[in-house]
């Protein structure tokens, strides 16, 4: 049973912020809810107050700018990314993950902006944005700021959003030139969380290539890796090694931090031969 709790809906964008600031650290926002609500009922979260956004035209936008940049309203939820047809297809590592995550329903109730306000070191999200320069752009009644995706999880569950302020819209650069994908190994077949999840992109082929790796379930947060400078895409081992020296998986009940790392060059070998096969017709 969820505990008690106010219910706010905001009209506007303005209001939502105003709230924010008047009952910070008291409230929560409440999006899709697919993870705050069972987090009331299991009793790990009481807020006093749930600020209803998911009906903000502005925190609804999904949009291919003319510069090929992509815009994605917080509240958008994983499946209408998942059946965006403009996605560019240098952001094919974006509409991969989408297909991972969760069942139907799920996806049809999660929201991009709540899967990374969530901050799991495991979501599927969060590798895909982060090797295609992602930013969230955050608003208060303050302000605003931008903030690049590397930098917004800080720490299993948290984020460097203040209590008074609201994760509005993810930007992704244009992917002209580049080849992304996604890659999850799972305990079961089907709808399950990460044992370990891996994305890539691919810039500029074997010429000149220009490699970032996104990792998630191997480290507090989920992961950038991209110090591959004078690697060769096809050097496997030199790439492994880089990686190696970055992840720090547990063992836990999903899996053991030794088969987590044993799935990470399994994953990431596989994508970068798939990209690099692709980037060079």
């Amino acid at each position: 049973m969820l505990p008690r709790f106010g219910y706010l809906r905001p009209a506007t964008l303005g209001e939502t912020t105003r709230a924010l600031d008047d009952y910070a650290g008291e409230a929560r926002i409440l999006a899709g809810g697919t993870d705050l609500l069972i987090s009331m009922k299991d009793g790990v979260s009481n807020p006093k107050y749930l600020i209803d956004i998911k009906h903000l035209p502005e925190l609804r936008r999904l949009e291919l700018a003319a510069d090929s940049s992509l815009t994605i309203g917080a509240c958008v939820t994983v499946n209408e990314l998942l059946v965006f047809a403009p996605l560019p297809s240098g952001m094919a590592a974006l509409r991969e993950a989408a297909s991972w995550l969760g069942t139907n329903q799920v996806r049809n109730r999660a929201t991009v902006g709540g899967n990374l306000c969530n901050a799991s070191p495991a979501s599927d999200l969060a590798p895909p944005l982060l090797v295609l320069g992602a930013s969230v752009r955050a608003l208060s009644a303050r302000g605003e700021r931008v903030i690049p995706l590397k930098d917004f999880i800080t720490c299993p569950k948290g984020t460097c959003l203040l209590k008074h302020e609201l994760a509005v819209e993810i930007v992704v650069p244009a992917a002209e030139g580049t080849v992304s994908g996604f890659a999850k190994r799972t305990r079961i077949r089907g709808h399950d969380l990460s044992v370990v999840n891996a994305a890539a992109a691919l810039r500029g082929g074997r010429k000149a290539p220009y490699l970032k790796i996104g990792l998630g379930a191997v480290a507090p947060t989920p992961l950038l890796i991209d110090a591959f400078d004078g690697i060769d895409p096809g050097d496997e081992a030199g790439i492994m090694k880089v990686i190696s020296a970055a992840i720090a998986p547990i063992d836990d009940v999903r899996g053991s931090g030794f088969y987590r790392r044993s799935m990470v060059r399994v994953l990431v070998g596989d994508l970068v031969r798939r990209l690099g096969e692709a980037g060079s017709k």
